[in-house]
Order: structure tokens, then sequence, then C-alpha cells
């Protein structure tokens, strides 16, 4: 049932007077541009747009629609829409007194409630009047109303009569007068006295600066903050439009909602609203949509989306309209793909309140990419895309764009802190990827801040770390890392224990942002997460990689499953379903005792294998813990605990850990194998480094690289293949500031070879690799540890404790008249439990004196294995205990994310830092790498030795003076002083990182006793090493170069995340002439969509004559020739995103390749230059393929050029590890096969 609106007597309302001349601001008025053919007006305020329709042609036509009752429709025209707002603003001339003129004073006026019909007229009544609406969201709490108020210094709140009590409260505490919204009834003029408003006269251009409406943002960070609309700007906006009947159901209140409103008065197009007082629901969105098929265009939030998309009836009506807009928060592709599959034409809105609209997805039907919005030609000039993460760009929107009305940064630009990501084949084409403040937008469109409720959790003892999560679902949700601290509680304990303060919280918060007890789960205290140099979370990154986590909250309950497995059937179970969660472990070596850790499982995998033990086995009644996984991390450890649960036996005695560690030592330090001498065949130091990818690791290396009496460094690298293994190597050197001060020739001496610590047999090695390396191999440098802090004793015996021994193993069979030497780069962590202050050089007299944790024991029971090879065998073993190791002496490169590094950013965030009395042993870890080598190659070195820096400093009165010298401002305050600020301060890791260690940091200086002291016996090591002894104690050079790292580097005020640049490949397919490299090109470029740069097209005209002529090029047309590639390839990486550039060039000689390999110093990015050498041996082959080429396609080369390029052709030495050899004589079909397999590893894909 539908009927027009009553008619109410015309009242007159004078034209508003127009200025000569337009503004800077305004270059001209906005005018109506339609299909109507009515005399253009100027339009400079919201009322003026109004009145232009109430008095066009169309004025007598229905404009708005809204329900009298549930979805009874009245149609209202601009006439009587105007009639009614100028009825009311009489009224409301009582409380608000109209503005005669542009020098009358502008007053904000407050607007509460739901968005009916009379709230429409009640904001544009207030407009008439002159004044500014400020629109108020119904959804959130007290406190951000009194914070918009105060803000935006309004005098007045119009709050309709469910909201009487909060404007009550808000008035009371801000004094800003209350109002009731006017009924219909009340615009009945007689009962004022007066028929019309005073007569105006206004300057135009001079109203359209003025604000008509404040809208404001979630509060996703704080308060909410008011975003300012000019009439101008919402005018500018409200132009772009589609012209299309529509139908919204988005609250006037948010930025979109208004904007569909008034675009559909600018276009003179009928919009129907939703009726407030209606819950969003299935079945009154369809019984509008069927019973008002006029309706071409629906604008809508996601949840309203997901409602009618649940049937068929839904679908058919989404897909009947024109266009289906929505906006408010992204849409779950999903439902964006079952409408855009049935038909719909799915639309994507993407604009700010800041900003106005600026981007849609609409496009031809037959597109599917609803979810790519597209730039129109008028914005681009701007926009600028700035690149955040890896192919992720935040959106700028730059000073100029009219709809802009706000600034965030200096150059009047306003960073959106939205993230995109470009379609990978259309250009211009950008898909919503996350918010880069955090925010989490639920389905309803609500915004929720995630970071006070992550706060609270996170400053509990029990929390290592806190995630909120609830993007596009419709509750909030949260995760908590279990803290190192807290790993005898269980999960319940933990919730319990922070529950009480989420609850309070809770009570501060809107309802929507509320958290429930059964929307909270524990982590593994050892769960990897992708986060910042600076420690916080990414949270878009955590979103995707914990998205099955997610998914399992959301599902109903948690109960327990019922089925009863015994003996060799539940082994069964537990392995079929351990490889169902982590498909890449080699089953081959997974049997019922392996610890699963050391086969690769994370703890998300973890998680996974939990869940499904849970649902599906009976546990007798019991939950098993968060870490279920980690407290039984073997087939049978599992079986046992499950059968032990579900007939509700006693647990097991646990084995003392100081028995369990012995009983390893015995394991792994019985029967070494002896070793067989034989005469030195090779000359020169050929080290195996293990570690390479870490800090130390990489130091080393590129110190190794760079001695003349090296010739090769084996970097022993857990990866997939070798050129995976050179690739993290080459990447750990970049990331620290060293490839490039490594010369080609210094480069080649790295063979990155992928291994199998574990692997008894060759480390997993094939065995020409294994022989190559034991003919050749001098010394062993063992630094790899898993460095997890959570990982009980057990599950370092595979990866850690087995490998050390295996690679003892490897020395003792190194083909040399002795074994190979060892050094195990071990921990002070092994001897942190020693009683008294003096440690010596030596094995602690107790293993009770390691730190309690797995990673120090399994070090400590490391060492002790390490110690009987030396004293069981021939090989010098030795054990390298080292200390706290900081930056380097050249770039000042340390983690930002450590303790240390962690309390000196205090001196930023919260302008203190403690006076601790601590004794500071901090070595360079360019200095350790020296000494690390001076104790490897050296003679007479004693076999465990103490690593730390023999000149002691103190944190107070040397390193605090330094760093003020180097230009840090700060206050010294006692230590538990500085904590308490430290509590006090801002709760956002975000904003205040340190934040994140409260706990830690409380558990250390939260007292006022004496720091305990150990010193470290060094004599042996200084003997060793020359470096150690010559290394000095902190100085204002050395911490000015780690100060200006943190600063320039890591506690910037940029609104971006810090990330390692990602590396980028070039590929040269090199070979003779004829080989197939141009074909082979082609087939790489359509597969992996990558760019090619053809080398013949590079040649110098007097070179291809030369060649034509049948004239071999000389080295000097050659390197003209590289030199050319090269810029042609730089030109390539710099203005493409592409992730690798094929070349096809002979590259015939090293002399060339080297050449070549120049690339990968000439970006501030990695690049890896891989060969893929085409070889072939059939000169006739050759011949036939450059004859058929020159007939085809009349190039240049001719077959006589084949001889020459054979003799010319230098097969690549031992040295060139990143040539790969494919055979060329194979048909073209499989040689191409093996070219694209090859690169498919190179890129990872």
């Amino acid at each position: 049932m539908a009927c027009t609106a009553p008619s109410l007597p015309v009242l007159s309302s004078p034209a508003t007077s127009e200025a000569a001349s337009a503004s800077p601001e305004v270059s001209s008025p906005v005018t109506s541009n339609d299909e109507y053919d009515e005399p253009e007006r100027e339009i400079y305020t919201i009322h003026d747009l109004l009145l232009t329709r109430a008095n066009g042609k169309t004025a007598d036509e229905p404009i708005v629609a809204y329900p009298s009752k549930d979805i009874d429709y009245v149609y209202y025209t601009p006439r009587q829409l105007h009639d009614y707002v100028e009825a009311a603003a009489i009224h409301y001339a009582e409380l608000v007194p109209q503005r005669r003129s542009s020098e009358d004073p502008v007053q904000v006026v407050g607007l509460l409630g739901p968005s009916d019909f009379e709230y429409l007229v009640t904001l544009m009544a207030i407009s008439r009047l002159g004044h500014t609406v400020l629109l108020l969201s119904t959804r959130i709490a007290e406190d951000a109303y009194v914070s918009l108020v105060d803000a935006t210094k309004a005098s007045f709140l119009i709050a309709q009569d469910g909201f009487k009590a909060m404007a009550d409260n808000v008035s009371r505490r801000t004094g800003v007068t209350v109002q009731p919204v006017l009924r219909r009834e009340d615009y009945d003029s007689s009962t004022t006295g007066k028929l019309v408003l005073d007569e105006t006269k206004f300057d135009g251009p001079s109203e359209s600066k003025n604000v008509c409406w404040i809208i404001h943002s979630s509060g996703s960070t704080g308060h909410p903050k008011p975003i300012y609309q000019t009439h101008a700007g919402a005018l500018k906006n409200y132009a772009n439009n589609f012209g299309l009947k529509g139908f919204i159901t988005l609250p006037l209140f948010h930025a979109h909602g208004i904007s569909c409103l008034f675009r559909a008065i600018h276009s003179q197009k009928l919009i129907y609203m939703y009726n407030a007082k209606l819950p969003l629901t299935a079945s009154y969105l369809l019984s509008t949509l069927q019973g008002h098929p006029d309706i071409q265009v629906l604008y809508a939030v996601p949840y309203a989306l997901k409602l009618l998309s649940e049937s068929e009836q839904g679908l058919e009506s989404l897909a009947r309209m024109e266009l289906v807009m929505f906006g408010g928060s992204s849409c779950p592709k999903p439902i964006g793909d079952t409408l855009v599959k049935n038909g719909t034409l799915l639309v994507s809105h993407y604009g700010t309140t800041e900003t106005g609209q600026l981007m849609t997805s609409f496009r031809e039907r037959s597109d599917l990419d609803w979810d790519y919005v597209r730039p129109g030609p008028s914005l681009l000039p701007y926009i600028r895309w700035e690149e955040r993460f890896p192919g992720i760009y935040e959106l700028s929107v730059l000073e100029g764009w009219p709809s802009k009305v706000a600034s965030n940064r200096p150059d009047g630009s306003y960073a959106t802190k939205d993230l995109f990501e470009k379609h990978p084949t259309k250009p211009n084409a950008w898909r919503y990827y996350a918010r880069l403040d955090d925010t989490l937008v639920l389905e309803n469109g609500e915004k929720a801040n995630p970071l006070i409720i992550e706060g609270v959790a996170r400053n509990h003892p029990d929390v290592g770390e806190a995630i909120a999560f609830g993007a596009n679902k419709d509750r909030l949700g949260l995760f908590l890392v279990r803290a190192a601290n807290a790993l005898s509680k269980t999960d319940e304990e933990i919730i319990d224990a922070v529950f009480p303060a989420i609850e309070k919280c809770n009570a501060d918060s809107p309802s929507y942002a509320h958290i429930s007890r059964d929307m909270i789960q524990v982590l593994p205290s050892d769960t990897v997460y992708r986060a910042t140099d600076k420690g916080t979370v990414i949270r878009s990154a955590f979103y995707r990689d914990f998205n099955e986590q997610i998914e399992q909250v959301y599902e109903q309950g948690d109960a327990t499953g019922d089925r009863v497995l015994e003996g060799t059937e539940l082994n069964m179970f537990l392995r079929e379903s351990l490889l169902e969660v982590a498909p890449t472990i080699n089953s081959a070596v997974l049997n019922d005792t392996t610890d699963v850790f050391s086969l690769g499982v994370d703890s998300l995998q973890s998680i996974r294998l939990r869940k499904i033990i849970t649902k599906t086995l009976n546990v007798g009644g019991q939950r098993l813990s968060q870490n279920f996984v980690f407290e039984h991390p073997s087939i049978q450890r599992m079986a046992d605990e499950i059968t032990r649960l579900r007939l509700g036996l006693d647990a097991d005695k646990e084995i003392p850990i100081e028995e369990q560690m012995s009983q390893l030592i015995d394991k792994y330090s019985n029967n070494f194998k002896a070793h067989i001498p034989v005469p030195q065949t090779v000359n020169g130091e050929r080290i195996a480094v293990t570690g390479a990818t870490g800090s130390l690791g990489a130091h080393l290396v590129a110190q190794l690289v760079q001695m003349e009496q090296v010739h090769t460094v084996f970097c022993l690298v857990r990866a997939n293949s070798a050129h995976g293994a050179l690739r993290r190597v080459r990447q750990s050197l970049y990331d620290r500031g060293l490839l490039y001060s490594l010369s080609p020739p210094d480069e080649r001496k790295i063979v990155a070879l992928p291994t199998q610590f574990s692997n008894t047999s060759r480390l997993g090695l094939d065995e020409p690799t294994y022989k190559q390396l034991t003919q050749s191999l001098t010394a062993v440098i063992h630094c790899a540890w898993s460095v997890n802090f959570n990982w009980s004793l057990g599950s370092f015996e595979d990866s850690c404790i087995a490998a050390t021994r295996n690679l003892l193993d490897l020395c003792l069979d190194a083909q040399a008249p002795m074994p190979a030497r060892f050094s195990f780069c071990s921990s002070v962590s092994t001897v942190a439990r020693t009683p008294g202050h003096w440690v010596p050089e030596e094995l602690p007299e107790s293993l009770s004196y390691a730190q309690g944790m797995g990673y120090a024991q399994s070090k400590l029971v490391t060492e002790h294995i390490v110690n009987r090879a030396a004293q069981h065998t021939n090989i010098a073993a030795r054990v390298l205990r080292v200390g706290q190791i900081v930056a380097d002496n050249v770039h000042g490169i340390w983690n930002a994310t450590e303790a240390i590094p962690m309390i000196l950013q205090t001196a930023k965030t919260i302008k203190a830092l403690p006076e601790l009395d601590d004794i500071l042993s901090w070595t360079p870890v360019d200095v350790i790498a020296t000494s690390v080598i001076e104790l490897t190659l050296g003679t007479n070195v004693a076999n465990i030795v103490n690593l730390t820096n023999p000149t002691l400093s103190h944190w107070t009165r040397d390193l605090l003076p330094f760093l003020k010298t180097a230009g840090l401002e700060f206050e010294q305050l006692p230590q538990r002083e500085w904590l308490n600020r430290l509590r006090q301060s801002n709760p956002d890791p975000a904003a205040n990182p340190p934040i994140k260690l409260i706990e830690f940091f409380a558990s250390k200086y939260d007292n006022d006793r004496p720091s305990r002291v150990l010193l470290y016996d060094t004599k042996k090591a200084q003997a060793g090493a020359p470096a150690l002894r010559q290394a000095g104690g902190l100085n204002a050079q050395f911490v000015s170069r780690f100060m200006a790292h943190f600063q320039n580097q890591c506690w910037s005020n940029k609104d971006t995340t810090s990330i390692s640049k990602k590396s980028r490949e070039v590929i040269f397919l090199a070979g003779p002439c004829g080989c197939g490299k141009s074909t082979a090109a082609q087939a790489l470029a359509q597969r992996f969509s990558i760019p090619i740069i053809e080398g013949d097209d590079l040649h110098s005209p007097a070179s291809r004559q030369r060649m034509a002529n049948n004239i071999p090029l000389t080295d000097s047309d050659r390197w003209d020739w590289l030199a050319h590639i090269r810029g042609a390839v730089m030109d390539r990486l710099q203005h493409s995103a592409a992730p690798a550039v094929v070349v096809t060039c002979s590259a015939l000689r090293t002399i060339y390749r080297d050449e070549l390999r120049r690339l990968s110093r000439l970006f501030d990015f990695p690049v890896n230059v891989t060969f893929l050498m085409l070889s072939i041996k059939d000169r006739a082959q050759l011949k036939d393929r450059l004859i058929a080429r020159s007939a085809k396609e009349g190039h240049y080369m001719s077959s006589a050029m084949v001889d020459s390029q054979l003799d010319t052709l230098e097969s690549p030495s031992g040295s060139e590890g990143d040539v790969i050899l494919l055979d060329s004589d194979e048909p073209m079909e499989k040689m191409l096969e093996g070219v694209q397999d090859v690169v498919q590893g190179l890129l990872d894909v």
C-alpha cells in the first residue's frame, strides 16, 4: 500500500541572494545539470538545492518515500518536502535563532535519533535556518557524545524521545540545551503566530564555505572525531550520481547514507528510505523490493546483502536491480561472488567522510570483478598510491579535490589509512584490502576499536599478546597469546584472570564492541604471527593467517567427540590427522615417537590438530589444553595422554629435567666414528656455516668470503632448493647492510646447500654433494638454533641436538689429514643460574645451572656433547658461549623489538629512562663474528670459552650520558617510578610499543632489590680472539650509530609499517644463438605474466651488421651491449611491480656473466640474478634452427655464426652457483616444461 503525502499550505520562501563572483574555493556555483529542462539556478547551499527542486518542473513528482507504518510508503514531492521543512524551521527558530545574513554567527545543532522522516525534516530545517547540523550516531557511548558536543561547541541538541535520557546526561555534563524532535503534528504553523521566516540576505559564495553537516568518525582510535563538510564540498559530492530510483537502508548520520539521499534529490530521482522503526530483516527488505518494482538501485550495508542472498527470491530481486551498491564496510567475497554469479550488478562504493565519494566498481555487467574499484579520470590527478607493504598501497587524496574537507598531512593531502591491492591484469583497478589503523568493521557497518580491549587484556601478566577480531562478523572475539610465565596455568585460568578487566571495558564501550567470555580463546605462548619491526601485530596479515582459527571460534559450542579409539587405531588416527593439518611433513620420517615440531609443525597446525582431536575423540569429558600438542609433541605421547584422560587415570610422574638432559647427553655422545686421515688435496679454507639467515650468521658469511685464505663458504640452510637457499642467504645479507659490501668474486664464494639437519643420512644432501663437501671441508661454524622459548627440552632433540651430532659426524667424514674443525655457538643462558657471581670458561658443575627453559637446557646438553667429541676423537671441537649481542659497528642495525631497544624507546614514548644498576657486557655483532672466526681458525684455542665483552660498562653511569650525547632527550627516573610512568602511558602498542613488555619489565624492575650480576671469565676467549680483546666498551660514537638506526628506521612517526624490501628476480635465458631462448622467454611471459627483454634487440646497428656479415663480435662490442642490457633491466625493475624480469642474452663467458651479475648491487632492494643456460651439443641442429628463424623472421643472425658462438662458450665454473644448466637438445615442449619448472621454483608460485 502506498499513498501521497497530505498537502500543506504553500509557504513562501525568499530566494537566497546571489553573489556576483565565485569564491576561490568554488570556482563556479554548482548548477542543476540533469535531464529535466529547467532554468539553471545558482546553488550554493543545501537549502538552495531543495528550493531549486521545489520550484522546478519536477516539483510535484515524488522525490522521497518513507513508510507511515511498516512498509506502507508515503510519497513526498520536492514541493511538499520544502513545505514541511519551512514549517518545521519556523518552530525550530524559537530554539535556534534564524540567521538573516552572512554576518550572523553560525551555530552547531546536534541531532540524535533514528533516521525517520521527522529526522530528515529536522536536519533540513536546521540547515534552512542557516546553521550547522551535527549528525550523531545512535550507537556510541555517552562519553563520545560529550566529546563531540565539546569539540564542535554545539549549543543545542535535538533528540528523539528514545534518546531523551542520554541527551539529558550529555546536557548535564556539557551545558548544551536539549530540545525534542518535532512530531509531524507540530508542523502546523498556526501555533507559532508566524507564517513565514524572516527575509534573508546571504552572500552565496560565502555561505558555500560554511559547514552544513558535521559527521563524525567511529572513534576507532579513541573518541570520535568530528568531520566538517561544507556546503560546497557536499554539493560537489552529491552531483556524482547514477540518476536511478533508489532504496536506502543506511542511516542518515552515516556519510554514505546522507550522501545517497541528497544524490537522489540532486538527480531528481525518487529514493525509498527504510523504516527506521523496523529491524533490518530479509522479510522487510524483500517485501519492499518486490512491492516497488520501480526501484532501480539498492544502497545497503553488506549485512542487508547477506540477508537477501540467503533466498532465491532475494537473489532474483537483486538481479533485477539496475545496480546494487554497498558501503559502510567491505562485502565478504563469498556473498559478493554469489550475487554476481546470479546476475547482480554489484558495485562497491568507496569514499570517506573526509573526501566524499571517490571510486566505484561500476562496470559492464559481464565484468565479474565487483570488488575492484576504478578511479575516474577526474579523480586521477588528485590521488596518490603509497606502498605500505609489498603490493599493498594506501590511498591519499591530494589538495584540490573538490569534495575533500579534511587534511592530515603538511602538504594538504588526506591519507585515508585505507589499503588496496592492484588488479593483477586490469589497469587502474584496485581492491580494498584493510584499514591501516586497525579498525574492525562489523557486518552491519559499525566500527569497533580493538586497541582498548587489547590493551586491557595485554596488561595482564598472563597475556603476552592480545588480538581482537570480528571483521565482517556479527560480534567481536579475542585471542590471548599466553605469556611465557604462564605456562603452568590452564586456558580457563587465564581467561578467568583476565575477564574482569574485559567486563569493565565492556561497560564503557558501545554494545556492538562488547566481547563475551565464550568469544575468548588462548593461543600457545610461541604462536608465530607477522609483526612490524616495532613488534606491532600486522592485523590484516594476522586475520588472513589465522582465518581458520577465527572461523572455528564462531562455530557453535565446543562439544567433544564421542569416538573411542585405542592402540594402533588411535595412533593411526593421530598420524592421519597430523598429515592432514601439516601436509608438508615427510611421512616417511614420521614415526610414533618423532617430535612433531622437529618436522616443522607450527603453532597454527598444532591448534588445528587439537581441534580435530577435540571434535572427534572421546577424552572422558576433559578439556584438552590449548598447549596439548606442545605438551605431548609426538603421536605416542598424544595417544597416551588421550587414553589416560578417557580412562580417568592419574598422570605419570615426569622424569626430572636434569635426568632428561643427562640421558640426551649420553644418547648423542656415544659411538663417535673414527676419522680416517687422508692426504690434503685442496688449498684454502672451505667452511660450512649454519644459521646464515640470522644476524650472527650473516656477519660470519660476509667476513669469511672477504678473507683471502677462504676459498668457499658453504651455507647450510633449511630450504627446498639450492636457489631457494641462496635467495634466503642473500636476503639476510641485504637486510643487514652486508650484501653490497661484497665483490662479485667474494659473493661467488657462497655455495648455499638446502639441508635437513636432523637427517642422519648425509644431512639430506644427495651423495655427490655430500662427497664434494667432505672432500674439501675444513671447518664448521654451527650457530643455527630454533629460537623458541616455549618448547620443552624434548622438542629441541631432533632439530637441534641430533642435528649437532650429525654436523660433528660431517667433520669426522672430512677427507683430510685431520677432521674439520667444529665451533658451536652456545649461549650464556646455559649458565644463567650459576651460584655466586663468577662464571668460569668450563662446563657448569651442574645441569641445573641452565636457565629454566628448553632453549637453554638444549644448548647445555649440546655443550656436553661437543666437549665429549673433543675428548673422545681428534676433532678440534669448541664451545663458544656467546653473551649479549647488540648492533654492528658499521650500520648500527639492531632488532628494535628486543627488550633493551624497547626500554630505550621509552625515551620517546614517555620521555623517561630508568636509572638501572646494571652491568653491561654488550658486544657488537660484527665483533662477535670476527671473534668466532678467529677462535675457529686459530690454534691452541680452549675447548670452552665465554664470548662476552671483557670491557664492562654501566647502564646509568655510561649508557645514559651517551644516549643524551646522541640527541635523545629524556628524564632519568628511579626504576620503579619509570615503570609506573610506563604503566600510565598510552595503552596503544602501535603508538607506544614498549607497553607490550610492561609485565616483563615489572618482573625485573618493580622491586628495590639490587640487580644480580654475573661476571664471565674471558681470559681464554681473549687469548684466541684479538677482536674480543680489542672490542672496548660503550662509546659515544657507537651509541649514536645504533640510535640513528632506531630513530630513522624504527621509531619514526611515519604512519606506515617498516618492512624488509622484497627481492626481485632477474632471469637470464642464456646460451648460443638457436638454443631456444626467445621461445622459452615467450612461454615464461605467458605463464607467469612477467616482462621480457630481448637482448638481441639491444645490439647496436654496427654490431648487427657485423653479425649479418658473419663477423664475430669482439669483447669491446659485447661490453657496450651488456651495459645496454643492464640499463634496460634497471629501467624495467624501477618502473614495474613485476616480481621478475626475463632477459634473453647469450652470456657465453664467465666474465660476461660477471658483468650482468652487477645488477644485484644497483638497487635499494635485493635483486637475485639467475642464469638458465640452455645447452645444446648438436651444431647442425643449431644451424637448422637459425636458418628456419631467418627465413621466418628475417633475423640478422645467420647460421654461419654458430661455430664462433660455440667456440666462445665457456661452461660455468663450480663457483657459479647461480647458473642452472638445461638440456636444449630435448624436444622443445620438454625443454620448455623444464624451464618453467625452474622459474616456478625461483618465483615460489
